[in-house]
């Protein structure tokens, strides 16, 4: 499996390489975090990873890592009767 691994570098402080897996990771477990979040929703990649008993903790995020910023698309699945755009506000504002 090819990583997704971004290298910044600068001649005075040394370099920084971001894995966008370790983003995803970290994405998903801060938003289920938030109240009103029940989980992450996945596709058939993960479907099938959970029938093997594989936990793919990256579900439901797609990071997109550029030059100076990152991207990061969350799929989400909310609870019964919350306010979605409140939801969505509080998981933005997750830090």
């Amino acid at each position: 499996m090819e990583e997704n691994v971004k290298n910044f570098e600068n001649q005075e402080l040394g370099s920084v390489k971001i894995s966008e897996e370790v983003v995803s990771i970290i994405a998903g477990l801060a938003a289920t975090e938030v109240p009103g979040v029940a989980g992450m929703s996945g596709g058939v990649v993960n479907g099938v990873s959970e029938i093997l008993g594989r936990k793919n903790l990256s579900k439901g995020v797609k990071v997109e890592v550029g030059d100076k910023e990152a991207t990061i698309h969350l799929y989400l699945i909310v609870d019964y009767g919350v306010r979605i755009p409140e939801v969505a506000w509080n998981v933005q504002r997750k830090r």
